[in-house]
C-alpha cells in the first residue's frame, strides 16, 4: 500500500508547482452605480485589470440584481453585489480562465476572487484579489 501512494504524492507535488504563484494585479472598478426600488436593487460597473505573469488581463462591463452572482460581458468575470449594514454594500468579483498545461497534457482552470465594501456614493474603487486556486 505504501508503494502505491508514492505516485499519488509525486503527482500532487507536480500539480502544486504548476499553479500560478504570486499576487494578481489590482482590479479597477469605475462607473459603479446602484439603483434601488421597492422590488430590489440593480448594479452596474466597469472593471479592468492588466495582464500579469499570474493571470490574463480583462476589461468588461458588469450588471445584475442584488444579491445574485451574474456573468459579466467578458464571461470569464462573475460579479455580485450584496447589501450589508446601511449604507455599505459588498462587491465580489471572480475571474476564471483556462490554460493548456504542457507538463500534464491537460487543460487547467484557474480562479482569482476578491471583494470590497463600498457605499452607493463610491463610483470608483479597487478590488484586490485575495483568493487564488487552480485545478489541472
Amino acid at each position: 500500500m505504501q508503494i502505491s501512494l508514492v505516485p499519488v504524492f509525486l503527482s500532487a507535488i507536480s500539480l502544486t508547482s504548476a499553479l500560478h504563484n504570486g499576487l494578481a494585479a489590482t482590479w479597477n472598478v469605475t462607473n459603479f452605480q446602484l439603483e434601488c426600488s421597492p422590488g430590489g436593487c440593480a448594479y452596474r460597473f466597469n472593471i479592468s485589470a492588466p495582464p500579469t505573469d499570474n493571470a490574463p488581463g480583462f476589461d468588461t462591463f458588469c450588471e445584475g440584481l442584488t444579491p445574485n452572482a451574474t456573468v459579466c460581458n467578458d464571461t470569464t468575470i462573475t460579479a455580485s453585489v450584496s447589501p450589508l449594514t446601511n449604507p455599505l454594500w459588498n462587491v465580489k468579483v471572480q475571474h476564471e480562465w483556462h490554460e493548456q498545461e504542457t507538463d500534464f497534457d491537460a487543460e487547467a482552470t484557474y480562479w482569482q476572487a476578491g471583494s470590497t465594501n463600498v457605499t452607493d456614493t463610491n463610483s470608483t474603487f479597487i478590488i484586490k484579489p485575495n483568493v487564488f486556486y487552480g485545478v489541472a
